[in-house]
């Protein structure tokens, strides 16, 4: 690289342009930092300061911009090609968790209206027989391996695809109604995910108001229960230690998704996970709202951590 004086402001923009070309081909981006230094040098030799410079450069995210809009846009491109795969496996893991928690729960026994009837006899479990169960979880594997097909197929047959299976995915939700519906929303969310990353067409300025507008509607749905049980706590409508912890975390969780924290991003995605795992022990009325509260954690932070630019605790 052009051999450039020390100054922290400079040092400085091109690690940030260094850190946001980081998913470019490594020639592609060492000759456009080289550039831009090159040109850094060249201005200091015609007299103008650092701040003149870099002001007419414009931001490192400018700079970027374009070469970032044609990465995230190749389907081939390697931060493509990762987010594909994490959400493959996404869809293979929740199809299959989805399957196991259907088969605990009263609701879906008791909602479920499809299946013959001489099946469900001489039950072991809520009065499904071993060869209904297997069907069962048959059919969540079947459509868990179909959301996650386009994971692995060349992009231009993705696009389609991913389309096709996420309104697939749509359908079985709303025919399935509120009882076993509710277990095929995880591969439903991870459907039209895989749609959205196979069908990118947005600019970078477009992704990031993309990303501002999750942001806040995420921090919503992570906070406003946090606020309801700080409320019940105040007024003494909910006791227990329980309610206390999990106000602080709920907290923790969604004040760091507004902020973007890496850390906080995993912290959603981790206690998402853990509440749709209690829905398993609790087979009660709360087993509704430990499923559906756990998967929207998990797929807020989900996305956080596929999406959102990095930005560590310390900003």
């Amino acid at each position: 690289m052009v051999k450039l004086a020390e100054n922290h402001s400079v040092e400085s923009y091109l690690r940030s342009l260094d850190r946001l070309l980081r998913h470019v081909p490594v020639e592609a981006r060492r000759d456009l930092v080289e550039d831009i230094a090159a040109h850094i040098d060249e201005g200091r030799e015609r007299g103008r300061n650092d701040r003149e410079i870099l002001a007419a450069l414009g931001s490192p995210q400018a700079v970027a911009a374009p070469y970032l809009d044609d990465l995230m846009q190749d389907g081939n491109s390697p931060r493509m090609r990762t987010i594909r795969r994490v959400l493959g496996i996404v869809a293979l893991v929740t199809g299959l968790f989805a399957a196991i928690v259907s088969r605990s729960s009263d609701s879906t026994i008791v909602d479920m209206a499809f299946g013959p009837v001489d099946l469900q006899g001489l039950s072991i479990n809520y009065g499904y027989s071993d060869i209904f169960a297997a069907i069962q979880l048959l059919i969540f594997l079947a459509l868990a391996l179909m959301v996650a097909a386009s994971a692995v197929m060349r992009p231009v047959i993705a696009r389609k695809y991913s389309i096709a299976a996420a309104i697939v995915m749509t359908i079985v939700v709303i025919f399935c109604g509120t009882g076993v519906g509710m277990f095929f929303v995880p591969s439903m969310v991870t459907a039209w995910m895989l749609a959205g990353a196979n069908n990118l067409k947005l600019s970078q300025d477009r992704r990031a108001k993309r990303s501002r507008t999750i942001q806040l509607i995420g921090a919503a749905a992570l906070l406003i229960p946090v606020l309801f049980a700080l409320g019940g706590l105040a007024t003494g409508a909910v006791e227990g230690g329980g309610a206390y912890a999990y106000a602080a975390i709920g907290l923790l969780c969604g004040v760091g998704f507004l902020l973007r924290y890496r850390l906080a991003l995993w912290a959603t995605s981790v206690v998402g996970a853990g509440l749709a795992a209690l829905s398993i022990i609790d087979q009660g009325m709360l087993m509704a709202a430990f499923w559906l509260g756990g998967i929207t954690c998990f797929y807020f932070g989900l996305y956080g951590l596929l999406w959102f630019e990095k930005r560590n605790a310390a900003g």
